[in-house]
């Protein structure tokens, strides 16, 4: 069974298709434990990378990869992690399903990976390079 509706995929392909330049390289872990949404979750990626030769998806247990987790600082499940050209982690770490409201989040991340590119403005991206210690944003969302 699908979880993008038929019509939903078509616009989605013609978006990438329009709007992406690169690759964008997402990286998903699970949890074989107590993961509540992490096979969902992986459908709905796969599902996404189906749409566009130009996402890079690889999927990842957490007790399989201890080494790929710790690299990219992964501590929750399912976890949807994108990295650059060279496995680099880009900062942008989705923490359970993309439903409701954050599918287009999900949409934008991978469309704004893909081009390196976002639409801060350039004072917030100033602003943002003047910080000179590591900080962790986390925003939390309740299903819609």
């Amino acid at each position: 069974m699908s979880l993008i509706e038929e019509s939903d995929k078509q616009a989605i392909k013609e978006l990438f298709a329009q709007k992406m330049e690169g690759t964008a390289h997402i990286r998903f872990f699970s949890s074989k434990e107590d993961c509540q949404y992490c096979g969902e979750t992986q459908d709905l990626l796969q599902e996404l990378a189906e749409l566009s030769d130009k996402i890079d998806l690889q999927v990842f247990d957490k007790d399989e990869a201890q080494d790929k987790v710790h690299q990219l600082g992964v501590n929750k499940y399912p976890a949807t992690v994108f990295v650059d050209d060279n496995e680099n982690d880009t900062g942008v770490h989705l923490y359970g399903i993309p439903s409701g409201y954050e599918f287009g989040t999900l949409i934008e991340d991978i469309i704004d990976v893909a081009n390196n590119h976002t639409e801060l403005s350039p004072e917030t991206i100033n602003a943002l390079k003047q910080i000179d210690q590591d900080v962790t944003l986390s925003v939390f969302i309740t299903p819609t």
